[in-house]
């Protein structure tokens, strides 16, 4: 059995092939990832009906053909500007907590996190939210980093108000987003959460009480970092999920870190359609290949396939509760 505990299935094309594909590779369990309000949505009529969502082709499989399908709602770091110029930041959160209590599919709070990263691609800046290469070359503007600050400080708050988990991106952004979380989990005001307090000072207040009851937990999905920054996570307690980058040839740093993680705190995902492992890198992935992340891990870490696939699985049911 395997979970993909990180996957974009309403980007995934022939949606319906992909789900029967994936469950004959072994994948029981998937955990489809919102990004913005508009995909959070999408993210939960799929985990509530893969049967009947038409999706390009259209899904026309029984259920049962299909891995269970779960749901994340938040926003990714590269979609704050545009939904902060459409809406108010208490109207971003009260459409986060309504999409939460629509399903009870909804098993986390994210793909939230900060990435302060952009490529040049000719005369215009691409983003690398996907990029299946390193060609990092110009910084976030601050202001742009001012946005993901504070309205990944208010997803922070949100899930440990919900008791839910976080699912974080996090690129070239490690000192900040540790701090924020720390800031959480030591009930104090950071800068961001002063911000956010400015236009919820009640949500900001409820979701303080909430984080001193609760422990904040969640995942860095994708992992990017080294080891010093594996070390730190792990000691505030969250899992670390591995993508297809883990078997590129030039990944050793994170490579160091699945060989070095604790196994009750590794996951392993697709980031599907994006981020496709060796051997098949470059071409459209989906969550079959999931497999073949477990396969690579358990090579570096001299462990049985079925070994990796039964702990990473349990570990994922763990962290969302997944029945």
């Amino acid at each position: 059995m395997l979970v993909d505990s990180h996957a974009h299935l309403e980007a995934v094309e022939d949606l319906e092939g992909a789900l029967v594909r994936a469950k004959d590779a072994g994948v029981e369990k998937i955990v489809t990832i919102g990004t913005s309000l508009a995909s959070s949505k999408k993210t939960i009529e799929i985990a509530d009906s893969p049967s009947s969502v038409r999706l390009r082709s259209g899904l026309r499989g029984a259920k049962e053909n299909f891995p269970e399908i779960y749901a994340t709602v938040g926003l990714h770091p590269k979609d704050t500007r545009e939904e902060l110029k459409r809406l108010h930041y208490n109207d971003i959160l009260k459409q986060l907590r309504s999409l939460v209590s629509a399903s009870d599919k909804v098993v986390a709070i994210g793909e939230c996190g900060l990435d302060y990263y952009e490529r040049e691609t000719g005369n215009n800046k691409q983003s690398l939210r996907f990029s299946q290469t390193a060609g990092l070359k110009q910084e976030t503007s601050e202001k742009n980093k001012k946005y993901q600050r504070e309205l990944f400080g208010a997803q922070i708050r949100l899930a440990a108000e919900l008791k839910l988990p976080l699912v974080i991106h996090c690129r070239n952004g490690w000192s900040e987003i540790f701090e924020l979380i720390t800031n959480v989990k030591n009930y104090s005001s950071s800068e961001t959460g002063g911000r956010i307090e400015k236009f919820s000072t009640r949500f900001a207040r409820k979701a303080r009480r909430a984080s001193s009851n609760n422990k904040l937990r969640g995942v860095f999905h994708s992992w990017t970092g080294n080891w010093d920054d594996a070390k730190r996570a792990l000691d505030l307690g969250f899992y670390i999920s591995f993508s297809g980058i883990v078997t590129f040839q030039n990944a050793r740093e994170i490579q160091e870190v699945a060989r070095k993680i604790p196994f009750d705190r590794m996951l392993v995902e697709t980031d599907s359609p994006f981020l496709a492992p060796d051997p098949v890198r470059g071409s459209k992935n989906e969550p079959k290949n999931v497999k073949i992340v477990a396969q690579f891990i358990a090579g570096i870490r001299n462990q049985t396939v079925d070994e990796v696939s039964s702990k990473t699985s349990a570990n994922a049911r763990k962290l969302f509760n997944l029945l």
